[in-house]
C-alpha cells in the first residue's frame, strides 16, 4: 500500500495517476482535470512533504519516483506537472512495462536542456538564487524563485501553511541538476507528450530538446500559465486525444 495520500476521483476505467510540482498540491493542480473522472479512475497523489502524506527533510525526486511506481498498480496513465513532470520521466523509467502513456507539463528536467541558451540562463540563474537566496525567508525565496520563472504568482501574506510547508520544500530542490534518464525513455514504445505555456523560455528549450530526445508529441498553448493544466478544457481535450492514442491497456 502506498505511502501517499491521494485525492481520487472517478471509480471506473483506465487508472490515471497525476503528479504535482513545487509550490502546489494535488488537490489544486488538477482541479481542472476532476470532469475527467467520468471516464478515467484518477489518482492525484500528495507528495512526500505535502500533507497529508508523510514529511520530509528534502525533496528527493528519485524516492517520489518510487513512490509514485506504487501507485500505478498493475498499470496506468502518468502525467506530471512541473517538478512533477521530472518525477513522473523517472517513475517512468523505473517501470516502463506500467505505463501507458506519458505527459510532462513543463518539467524542470534542466540537464536535458542544456547546451540550448535559454535553459542555459535559467539554469545559471536557478543556481545563484539557490545560492544568494535565504532559505529561512519564504516568502522573498519564494518570490525571487517566481521572478527567475517569470511566473506571475500572488503569494498569500502571512504565508498559509500549506504554502510555506510547499516553500520549505522548494529550497531543498536543485532543479539545475533534475535531469532525467532520456535513453530509458526512448527506448519504450508509450506515447509520449510534452506540454508548454509559453511563459518561461528556459522551459521552451528543455521541453523542446525533450520532445526530440523522447520522439514525443510536443503542443504549445501560448500564453498559458507555468501548470498548463489549469487552462482546463483545451488542455483536457488534448489528454483525451493524447490517452485514447495509446489504445485499449488492459489493467
Amino acid at each position: 500500500m502506498s505511502a501517499l495520500a491521494a485525492e481520487r476521483w472517478g471509480d471506473a476505467g483506465p487508472r490515471v495517476v497525476l503528479v504535482h510540482g513545487s509550490l502546489n498540491s494535488a488537490a489544486a493542480a488538477f482541479s481542472e482535470q476532476k470532469v475527467l473522472g467520468d471516464r478515467y479512475q484518477l489518482i492525484a497523489p500528495y507528495r512526500r512533504g505535502y500533507r497529508p502524506s508523510p514529511p520530509t527533510d528534502r525533496v528527493d525526486p528519485d524516492r517520489d519516483a518510487a513512490d509514485i511506481v506504487e501507485l500505478l498498480g498493475s498499470g496506468a496513465h502518468l502525467v506530471g506537472t512541473s517538478m512533477g513532470g521530472v518525477v513522473a520521466m523517472r517513475a517512468a523509467a523505473l517501470a516502463p512495462e506500467k505505463v501507458w502513456s506519458l505527459t510532462v507539463i513543463e518539467p524542470p528536467a534542466m540537464p536535458n536542456g542544456a547546451g540550448r541558451p535559454a535553459a542555459d540562463r535559467l539554469i545559471t540563474a536557478m543556481r545563484e538564487h539557490w545560492e544568494q537566496a535565504d532559505p529561512n525567508d519564504l516568502e522573498s525565496f519564494a518570490a525571487g524563485f517566481l521572478q527567475v520563472l517569470n511566473v506571475s504568482m500572488k503569494l498569500s501574506s502571512p504565508l498559509s501553511d500549506p504554502l510555506a510547508e510547499a516553500i520549505r520544500n522548494l529550497t531543498t530542490e536543485r532543479p539545475w541538476l533534475t535531469g532525467v534518464p532520456a535513453e530509458k525513455l526512448t527506448a519504450t514504445d508509450f506515447p509520449k507528450l510534452v506540454v508548454s505555456g509559453g511563459g518561461t523560455p528556459g522551459f521552451e528549450d528543455v521541453a523542446d530538446a525533450l520532445a526530440e530526445q523522447l520522439s514525443a508529441k510536443r503542443v504549445l498553448f501560448d500564453g498559458s500559465p507555468h501548470a498548463v493544466q489549469r487552462i482546463g478544457e483545451p488542455f483536457n481535450n488534448e489528454l483525451l486525444a493524447h490517452l485514447a492514442s495509446a489504445g485499449e491497456p488492459t489493467p
